[in-house]
């Protein structure tokens, strides 16, 4: 419970839980709490004497203190390490972990120096968060909803082992981003098996694909859907029960990415989140919507929060590396949309992304939890009111305006900011680990295998957008489209 401009949730009236027809979930990319939102002045945010020193193994190192210095695309531009060795080396100041496991997140600086082609000045970036002034909307939603300051991600890892654990409460005993037949089941087929219709909403190649359970023939086809469907769906009234939204992962021709992953531009994951809001807010869906905007993980970037135990959600271990899922990862910003959610309240309830799934299996009356995690998790459904608020904005402010060329849109859809090309050559940078996963399994999925020296076989990309290019078209094998 807090005091001042923070809301006592304590005293928040929990009201009918049938007003909920909608859940639409946005999970972006690779952000800590303290960076997106440690200086909003809400919650358990940054302070200016936070920092970390430069070199672990030097108790007279000098100090590299927290910032509100970050930059859209800049400071970032070699990726910070996130696998789980690297996540022990920034909490605890070595890849051995202390029991107990209480760490004081001294080793982010030290950690990004070591990354190949990294600095000794360029890995004091890793401490920058941003000004308040350069997210305006996140800001905005933050000031005008539920920001949560005790969301975190629910394994100390990588992009994978997380986005599994939001559909499906378990990552299967793997920490890493590796191409397996993953086999659990989702919270979609729940949803399926109650009669709920559901979405995954998508701009180049959804990660969700990646589970075995999904790609059932009808959900191929039915289910997963290009993003401009989902300003259709609106429209229309055919929004489903449950809609996941997966970001644009890859720059396209003149298509930038807007998943926010470093060294992508963070400016178009605001635009992208103020679309999917603005969207719903002049929707009919809107008052009976519940709206989350969440990042996968940390991305190996600076919290001060040391993340917490928890348990394992059925037994499995990770073996190389050695981990057994009683530990969360760390904090990442989270927003609760909703007209049925009170004005400026920071959340300090312990959640992770099963959060999520339990606030699903709550609001719909689903029969069965996934796994001991989600059955566990605290649910959301405590901020709900009985009452719709009417004074939530149409419309927020952003970041400076894009250069846009507005193409024709798919199947009739508005096209927004997000979606919009923005002028630029056809980007050359290197694929990101990340890139990397997705562009193998569209291969492994849509038996597209590069054969070197063969005439006229496909080649494995390089580039970003040879990358971008390549997973398109293996998306349309592997959805079935002609």
């Amino acid at each position: 419970c807090r005091t001042g401009r923070v809301l006592c949730i304590d005293n928040l009236e929990t009201g009918s839980l049938t007003n909920i027809e909608h859940i639409v979930v946005l999970m972006l990319e690779n952000r800590s709490f303290d960076h997106m939102a440690g200086w909003f002045g809400k919650g358990d945010g940054l302070r200016t004497d936070l920092f970390n020193p430069e070199r672990l193994d030097d108790p007279a190192s000098p100090k590299v203190f927290a910032t509100r210095d970050a930059h859209y695309t800049d400071d970032l531009a070699i990726d910070p390490s996130h696998a789980l060795l690297n996540v022990n080396v920034q909490l605890f100041g070595s890849t051995t972990v202390p029991q107990p496991a209480n760490g004081e997140n001294l080793g982010f600086v030290a950690d990004y120096a070591t990354q190949p082609g990294q600095t000794p000045a360029g890995a004091k970036a890793i401490m920058n968060g941003f000004d308040p002034a350069r997210l305006p909307v996140m800001k905005t939603l933050a000031d005008e909803f539920v920001l949560c300051d005790r969301w975190f991600s629910s394994v100390p890892g990588q992009t994978w082992p997380n986005r599994f654990f939001m559909h499906a409460a378990t990552s299967g005993g793997f920490v890493d981003n590796q191409f397996r037949n993953y086999t659990f089941k989702t919270i979609y087929d729940n949803l399926q098996s109650a009669g709920y219709p559901w979405s995954i909403y998508f701009h180049d190649m959804p990660q969700t694909v990646t589970m075995a359970s999904l790609r059932k023939k009808e959900y191929l086809t039915h289910n997963f859907k290009p993003m401009a469907q989902f300003h259709l769906d609106l429209a229309t009234g055919n929004l489903p029960a449950y809609s996941f939204i997966e970001p644009r992962y890859f720059d396209f021709r003149k298509w930038k990415a807007n998943d926010q992953h470093p060294p992508h531009d963070v400016a178009l994951g605001e635009h992208l989140i103020a679309d999917v809001y603005e969207a719903l807010r002049r929707s009919s869906a809107w008052e009976t919507t519940l709206f989350f905007v969440l990042y996968d993980e940390h991305g190996g970037i600076y919290d001060h929060v040391c993340p917490p135990a928890c348990s394992n959600p059925d037994g499995k271990l990770s073996v190389n590396p050695p981990f057994d899922f009683t530990r969360l990862g760390l904090r990442v910003p989270t927003l609760v949309i909703s007209p049925y959610v009170q004005k400026g309240v920071v959340d300090s309830t312990q959640y992770d992304h099963t959060s999520i799934l339990a606030t699903v299996k709550e609001l719909f009356n689903l029969p069965h939890a996934l796994t001991q995690r989600d059955r566990e998790a605290n649910t959301t459904s405590r901020l709900l009111q009985s009452t719709a608020r009417t004074d939530a904005p149409m419309t927020l402010p952003r970041p400076p305006a894009l250069a846009v060329a507005m193409d024709v849109p798919v199947s009739g859809a508005a096209v927004t900011a997000a979606d919009s090309p923005v002028n630029g050559a056809p980007s050359q940078a290197p694929l990101s680990e990340f890139q990397i996963s997705l562009i193998e399994t569209a291969d492994a999925l849509s038996g597209a295998h590069p054969v070197s020296g063969v005439p006229g076989a496909p080649t494995q990309p390089t580039t970003e957008h040879e990358g971008a290019v390549h997973v398109r078209k293996a998306l349309a094998r592997i959805l079935l489209k002609p």
